[in-house]
């Protein structure tokens, strides 16, 4: 999950609870290559012997020999006080410098750090190859932080290395690499710079006392895993001494590493979409190779954690990015045949946007902000051949009528508004429960007849029994019960407890509710279109069996077609046909809909046609990726609070008011001003969320305002969750529910990008 990750538990297991992550917009190319070269494990940075088994060294045999090529380095844990290495029953197989021996665990510290002279620290901001490009990237870097800046270049890596600032200490750089981080340079890293001449470290083997400058460790029986502390891994790990601490370094299999990547930047079990899962992992495999050798200098390819792509090992892997994986080996993204720099993000709001406007060196022609939504020849439209009357304020009685209609409960006549608003007869409120009764294939119960059915409080009574809920209303409707969804200004108007009690059952279903004033009218009149309303509602309620839940799985030219328990119905249209549209529980009659693969519907067939259809909408809008639950938000904060978080990029004092200045091709905040007592603090692209706070760029502004007309507090309402650049992981599952493919996808939010498959490629151990 690349930086993001820091600012995003999303796609990944926190979001996804969920969900997704995003990769990092610094600018980390490779040469521009017509087909990726094979990945391999990056040499020991001072150029001393490897130990035995290591990439860089083929004097002797060891370890990753028998690794299926391309292979990364990964750095799993950097720099800390102690690792512990084991895992594999049958225990491992240890280099320790030449020697060969055998160990069931071993734990690991630092014996002496990597050098013993003094060390000066830079922090590395980027990498391009272009040497023009380093050179503008130098020049911005040197204006933006005050301190020297020079392109390097890196034999190992074939890029020119953005190297910023000298500092004795490392805190000191880490500083600065937090500060670049969050104005635009996510990725920034410390880097060492040893003089020359100076002695490398060594890790100590706790259990032995024993120091080495690095040691090499393999699982006995290859069907078996180390672990690195308590996380799994597939291949073999090195464990070498850093500048503070150790790091064990895992080695493995590129397309094994790539399954230990995959369901953590996007949950498999909360986006179960191959498709989707296939775009993550194109990108994800583009992503390291691009990267590839970017930590070179530490003893490894690329981190393990958002600062790269978040990867947790053979512990995390799941059959369906497993599937993902395989499905997609070898293949990249590339742009003019080179590699590209695959950002992704969680949550895009329904818009991504240009990569410039939120990362200032992320300037190619691929990260151009596009419509988060599935193509429009992924959409099918449907076309209503009816028109049923309008009354007044109630939308749902449209759809309640349509609903009796196709069940056959009602004729012809209630399409006109007039009879609909005529009073009910007795004889219209039997025959018209037991009609659907018998459409919703339920025997019913004796309820008492001979009364005025018209009249409000009897109707209550004789439905309530006739749908066998009198029983309910007795055993599961206790008495406390009964008083608090029965409360309304006229319950003195109930002309026994039994219609008190059969209004209660009906309340609690759901099918009636008191009116605006708080009334119930028990002895009032029942308007037709009143009781049509009641009998529609207990229908949904209880389920008609001709009233099918289902997916639209596609379709055109009148043939539609519905996926129900994993079973394709085709259905032709009926010349009756009714459309609704439920938008987050409110019906609302619609002449057409267009439907895209994945909607939820509801359908009644009569004759073996479709005649009544409503497709559960949402308010948010079509976009693909509204099912995250960040796709809208809403933040407060008081000015102090804007004032403490923006305080990495100034002190504004006390903060007045905030300005937009400048919006994106998405709608994002790209340039906003804090207006303060001491000063203004102009925030550009990525820096105005990190200075905020929120939780993307995508967001506008109210204020609520103290009695003296200063602002009390600030109103941030948003959309999204990340950088907003390039893949938008949510929006990549919602497209592949709809039907599109994962070239489809990638191609979509990368502009004029092509696949190739570049590599050979297959699984480690």
């Amino acid at each position: 999950m690349a930086f993001p990750r820091s600012f995003l538990p999303v796609a990944s297991a926190a979001l996804l609870l969920v969900a997704p992550g995003c990769r990092s917009g610094s600018d980390k190319t490779k040469p521009k290559v017509p087909t990726p070269p094979l990945a391999q494990a990056s040499p020991s940075p001072d150029g001393s012997p490897t130990p035995p088994g290591v990439a860089g060294s083929s004097a002797v045999p060891g370890p990753t020999s028998s690794l299926t090529s391309p292979t990364i380095r990964i750095g799993f844990a950097v720099d800390v006080v102690r690792v512990s290495i084991g895992g594999a029953d049958s225990g491992m197989r240890v280099w320790v410098g030449q020697t060969q021996k055998t160990a069931p665990r071993m734990t690991f510290e630092l014996a002496r750090a990597a050098s013993t002279l003094p060390v000066r620290f830079r922090v590395q901001a980027a990498s391009v190859a272009d040497i023009s490009q380093a050179q503008v990237l130098a020049r911005k870097l040197a204006g933006a932080s005050g301190l020297d800046a020079e392109p390097v270049w890196s034999e190992g890596t074939h890029t020119y290395q953005i190297k910023v600032g000298s500092f004795p200490a490392r805190e000191d750089a880490a500083a600065l690499a937090r500060q670049l981080d969050a104005s635009g340079y996510p990725g920034a890293f410390v880097s060492t710079d040893a003089p020359l001449g100076a002695a490398r470290g060594l890790v100590r083997i706790i259990e032995t006392g024993e120091t080495a400058p690095s040691v090499v460790l393999q699982p006995l029986n290859q069907d078996e895993r180390l672990s690195i502390d308590t996380s799994a891994v597939r291949g073999y790990v090195e464990v070498r001494p850093g500048t503070g601490g150790v790091t064990a370094v895992n080695i493995v299999n590129l397309e094994d590493y790539l399954r230990g990547v995959v369901p953590n930047e996007l949950s498999p079990g909360m986006f179960p979409q191959i498709e989707a899962l296939k775009a993550q992992a194109v990108a994800a495999r583009t992503y390291a190779l691009r990267n590839l050798g970017q930590y070179k200098e530490r003893g490894y390819d690329i981190c393990a954690t958002p600062a790269c792509q978040v990867y947790r090992g053979f512990g995390t892997e799941h059959p369906l990015t497993d599937q993902a994986v395989a499905e997609t080996a070898g293949v990249v993204a590339q742009y003019r045949g080179e590699l590209i720099n695959a950002l992704y993000t969680s949550t895009c709001g329904g818009h991504t946007e240009d990569g410039s406007n939120i990362f200032t060196s992320q300037t190619q022609a691929y990260l151009k902000g596009v419509e988060c939504i599935a193509e429009r020849d992924r959409l099918a439209v449907l076309r209503s051949n009816g028109r049923i009357a309008q009354l007044g304020p109630e939308p749902a009685i449209n759809r309640d009528v349509a609903l009796l209609m196709s069940l056959d409960v009602i004729g012809s006549s209630a399409e006109n508004a007039a009879w609909l608003a005529e009073g009910l007869r007795s004889e219209e409120a039997e025959a018209w429960t037991q009609r659907l009764l018998r459409a919703l294939g339920r025997k019913g119960c004796p309820a008492r007849t001979g009364t005025d059915l018209g009249r409000r409080g009897a109707f209550f009574v004789y439905v309530s029994a006739a749908l066998c809920w009198t029983e309910r209303a007795e055993r599961l409707l206790s008495t406390k019960d009964a008083e608090f969804l029965r409360q309304s200004e006229d319950q003195k108007d109930f002309s026994s407890p039994e219609e008190s009690r059969a209004a209660a059952i009906l309340i609690q279903e759901d099918v009636l509710s008191p009116s605006a004033s708080g009334t119930l009218a028990p002895g009032g009149r029942v308007f037709r279109s009143t009781a049509i309303g009641i009998l529609a509602r207990s229908a949904l309620r209880m389920g008609p069996p001709s009233l099918d839940r289902a997916e639209f799985a596609g379709g055109s030219e009148g043939q539609f077609r519905f996926r129900v328990d994993d079973v394709i119905h085709t259905l032709g249209v009926s010349d009756r046909l009714r459309l609704f549209r439920d938008l987050s529980g409110t019906p609302v009659a619609a002449s057409e809909l267009a439907l895209t693969q994945g909607d939820k519907v509801r359908y009644i067939v009569s004759d073996g046609r479709l005649a009544f259809l409503v497709a559960e909408q949402s308010r948010l809008g079509p976009s693909a990726d509204r099912s995250s639950r960040f796709y809208r938000w809403e933040e407060r904060l008081t000015p102090a609070q804007v004032a403490k978080s923006a305080t990495r990029y100034g002190n504004p004092g006390r903060v007045r008011d905030l300005q937009v200045r400048r919006t994106g091709v998405s709608g994002r905040v790209i340039e906003l001003v804090i207006r303060g007592s001491e000063r203004d603090i102009v925030l550009k692209g990525l820096e105005v969320r990190f200075a905020l706070g929120v939780r993307e760029n995508l967001f506008v502004i109210d204020r609520e305002l103290a009695k003296d007309g200063s602002v009390r507090q600030f109103v941030f309402t948003g959309k999204g969750w990340g950088h907003g650049v390039g893949l938008c992981q949510v929006g990549a599952f919602g497209m592949a529910q709809a039907g599109s493919t994962y070239d489809q996808i990638l191609k979509h939010y990368y502009s004029g990008i092509e696949l190739v498959r570049a590599m050979a490629s297959g699984a480690g151990n």
